[in-house]
């Protein structure tokens, strides 16, 4: 019998961040040495890439907040170690293309943020997670502009 377990995430989901709420970080030089580190993770590791690079947003000024964050994403990399990509041979290659963007999830700024992923047979072979560059005033609209970023 198979046994259910919780889908782990590497950002709570419906999280706030915030670029001037909470108490500064005395010491900044380890979250930004940690969210380094992350970035250099993402490139086999496209779930993360996400979470990684909305608190790559905040390495000017941190918060303590974000360096909870930080170590959220650091405890769900642990837990999902054998995680990766992989691509095997026989398998059928077929060229598959995913995108979605949230509406003005962006506290700070109110832009929207865009995701894409293409794949190859069962493993991605690019991704993508970036802001969009100006304001959406629908959540339509923040649609109509993710294929754009994934062009």
């Amino acid at each position: 019998m198979l046994e259910c377990k919780p889908i782990a995430t590497p950002i709570e989901p419906n999280a706030k961040m915030c670029a001037h709420e909470g108490k500064d970080l005395e010491d900044v030089t380890m979250y930004r040495q940690l969210v380094s580190s992350l970035i250099y993770i993402t490139q086999t590791r496209p779930d993360i890439s996400f979470a990684v690079g909305v608190m790559n947003r905040y390495m000017h000024k941190p918060k303590k907040q974000h360096m909870e964050v930080v170590r959220r994403i650091l405890r769900y990399v642990k837990s999902t170690i054998g995680y990766g990509l992989v691509f095997k041979k026989g398998e059928e290659c077929k060229l598959v293309g995913y995108y979605d963007s949230d509406y003005a999830r962006d506290h700070d700024t109110h832009r929207s943020t865009t995701g894409f992923t293409f794949k190859l047979g069962a493993g991605a072979i690019s991704w993508c997670s970036k802001r969009q560059p100006i304001v959406s005033l629908s959540t339509t609209e923040a649609e109509y502009r993710a294929p754009a970023v994934a062009d």
